[in-house]
């Protein structure tokens, strides 16, 4: 990817596969953005419909506008990662933003996210993400990227900041692309999680960040086959443990691995545990355990018993027995949040600690890690 950008250029990058039916209104949606100068670069993943027409038939409607270009690329099979790695390195724009081809976005959002940029100096933006099944709207659902890392302001740092929200999705995050340079390549192992591992990359490397707290981006919340946001198979769930332990991996190397951190990454592993034991992935079960164990607080000593006992009941047990038990322990979760304990088993209110905490100091010699 060319560090060389045209100056005041949005790339939108979206991949596809098999979604001729759905693209049309993807695109339209970046067409109607209020802000201009943008290109749209579609890579399509090797789909086997009709996309390529589809796509040609679009464009050839919307070449009036001399402030926005679009480009359709196709490659073999090899996954979203891959196919945003493909547009990344097709790209021009001083700004890019990577997106999905099932979701839509607000008619401001650009505008918004890039004067954000423009202000703050930032070079990341983030804002809230809905939900919407039909057309925006029609869910209240909503990922508050935005509106909480606005509403902490004791949060100075980048990756602080990507914590406090429990990661940045895809449809959230306007990247200059400089840091997206520095970040480096979408890891193209992952076929799950792969946003979540990308953008804390980039928020390591970013030298300041701006949140908006408003609802501009929609996801599409649908059950048709290939759709990623649905694919709990045991190949996602492998996805998202590799792509957490490369970020604990990191946060080592990096000297950020706090109390803050800590409890992050805790609960994230508990949830995989969670909904793997309820997907019946037992290995993935077990990793996660054992990461969920190794992370988790001192002094929550009822917590580490129990994760002591899922362990051992995910070594001799499967099936509906050990889906008995996470049942069992997710009810006295929602009797504890119900009872108003601060402390329930599993699932504490992260942004009630994280508030109480300063944020976490920068790394030792910040400027020289960058530059390495």
């Amino acid at each position: 990817m060319s560090s060389e950008y045209e100056p005041g250029l949005v790339s939108v990058i979206i991949p596809t596969y098999n979604r001729a039916h759905r693209i049309v209104e993807t695109l339209d949606s970046v067409w109607n953005q209020t802000y201009r100068p943008i290109e749209v670069l579609v890579v399509d993943d090797g789909s086997t419909d009709d996309t390529a027409d589809v796509f040609a038939g679009w464009r050839s409607g919307h070449l009036s506008d001399p402030g926005f270009r679009a480009a359709f690329f196709r490659q073999e099979n090899r996954g979203a990662p891959a196919a945003r790695n493909r547009g990344a390195i097709e790209s021009h724009g001083e700004y890019l933003h990577f997106w999905d081809c099932e979701d839509l976005m607000h008619p401001e959002k650009i505008e918004k996210q890039v004067a954000a940029a423009g202000m703050h100096q930032a070079d990341i933006v983030v804002c809230d993400v809905g939900f919407f099944e039909h057309e925006p709207g029609d869910m209240e659902t909503l990922f508050k990227y935005g509106t909480r890392i606005d509403n902490c302001r004791a949060v100075t740092d980048a990756t602080d900041a990507w914590m406090l929200t429990s990661g940045w999705g895809t449809l959230a995050v306007l990247f200059r692309r400089s840091v997206a340079c520095s970040a480096g390549p979408w890891r193209e192992t992952l076929s799950r999680s792969d946003d979540f591992e990308f953008t804390f990359r980039a928020s390591v490397w970013a030298k300041d960040y701006a949140g908006l707290g408003e609802t501009l981006s929609f996801a599409r919340v649908h059950t048709e086959p290939g759709c990623v946001s649905n694919r709990f198979c045991v190949d996602s769930f492998r996805s998202m443990m590799e792509a957490h332990d490369v970020i604990r991996e990191n946060l080592v190397r990096l000297d950020r691995m706090g109390p803050m951190t800590r409890l992050f990454l805790h609960c994230n592993f508990t949830q995989m545990m969670n909904e793997a034991v309820k997907a019946g992935h037992r290995d993935v079960a077990l990793k996660a355990c054992r990461a969920a164990l190794e992370l988790a607080p001192a002094d929550r000593h009822f917590r580490r018993i129990v994760l002591r006992l899922y362990l051992a009941l995910i070594r001799r047990f499967s099936g509906r027995t050990l889906r008995c038990f996470n049942k069992m322990v997710n009810s006295i979760n929602s009797v504890a949040h119900a009872a108003r304990i601060k402390r329930p088993v599993f699932q504490p209110d992260l942004s009630d600690r994280l508030s109480a905490e300063p944020a976490s100091p920068l790394p030792r010699e910040r400027a020289g890690h960058k530059s390495q």
